[in-house]
């Protein structure tokens, strides 16, 4: 009895320091590699996490930002595409308005202006024409004066003619009196002052000699006759009578053309009168009778 005792405390107490060794090694190897574990990574690992995050936000919102430019673009294509599509439809809707213009124009008789080139026969050493008598049934009357420098060596001529015109007039009837000349822009003097007539009373009749006589202490300029038959067309007047002595700035057949085209739908009468030594210049005395054959007027001259 007392033999197997012995034999169990021995064997129990091996266990026990087999089992305290095998820990005591285990603790002794871990203090030995203790000092390593926490080298096992870098000390920056922390940091370089959260800069990692942050820049993964920061591309999350990138994507988002680039998507919601992405978004506005694809909306102002659609929108520029609508207007495009509305432009089309615009274009379609003039289109066939100009198709429909042009077939109405298509149809009716074509308006061709009075050729300036067809002339009556002018005669080179001179062209007899009658003293101031103009014919016409006409009642109201704007008396167109050029003013230009070249008619001051017809002044007295000019206010001869002038009242040669109004000598006849009486209250039954209505005039104006318009002076032009160009100086950089076209100059009008004009009586009464606007676009008004007035009636051929004694009184008007005499106002209006004497501002006939202060034209001709006016002269000075070029001959801008185009602006000047414009203004005149614009009195209500049912003839207008043109007195000068030298062709017009410009071209005198886009001159002719331009005003009778004009005057087809007023329908007044345009006579011409040249001054001077208008036998000697062709371009004004064709000129002159152009415009008064195609506005049912009359041409006549005043010498010396």
């Amino acid at each position: 009895m007392k033999t197997e005792r012995k034999a169990l405390a021995v064997f129990s107490t091996s266990a026990i320091d087999l089992f305290a060794s095998a820990l005591g090694a285990f603790i002794l190897l871990m203090m030995l590699l203790f000092p390593f574990y926490r080298h096992a990574g870098p000390e920056s690992s922390p940091s370089d996490t959260a800069d990692l995050i942050q820049k993964r936000r920061l591309a999350e919102r990138s994507v988002a930002d680039r998507l919601a430019d992405t978004v506005t673009v694809e909306n102002e294509i659609t929108e520029l595409e609508a207007r495009a599509d509305s432009l089309r439809r615009e274009m379609v809707t003039m289109n066939e308005h100009l198709f429909n213009l042009k077939q109405k124009l298509a149809e009716e008789p074509p308006e061709t202006p009075p050729p300036p080139e067809v002339r009556q026969p002018y005669v080179e050493r001179g062209v007899e024409f009658s003293l101031l008598g103009i014919n016409t049934d006409r009642k109201s009357f704007v008396i167109v004066v050029d003013m230009s420098g070249s008619m001051d060596a017809y002044s007295d001529l000019m206010i001869r003619s002038v009242l040669e015109i109004l000598q006849p007039l009486d209250d039954s009837n209505q005039f104006a009196i318009l002076g032009y000349s160009g100086m950089g822009a076209t100059r009008i003097m004009s009586y009464p002052r606007g676009s008004r007539m007035l009636p051929g009373t004694a009184a008007n009749l005499s106002r209006a000699v004497d501002f006939t006589r202060g034209l001709a202490g006016a002269f000075g300029g070029s001959t801008p006759t185009h602006g000047a038959l414009l203004r005149a067309l614009q009195y209500p007047a049912d003839a207008v009578i043109l007195i000068s002595d030298g062709a017009p700035d410009g071209n005198p057949s886009q001159i002719v053309n331009d005003v009778t085209r004009l005057n087809r739908r007023l329908r007044k009468e345009i006579h011409t009168v040249a001054l001077g030594d208008y036998t000697s210049d062709r371009e004004l005395v064709l000129f002159l009778q152009d415009l008064a054959r195609y506005n049912g007027g009359d041409f006549v001259g005043m010498s010396r």
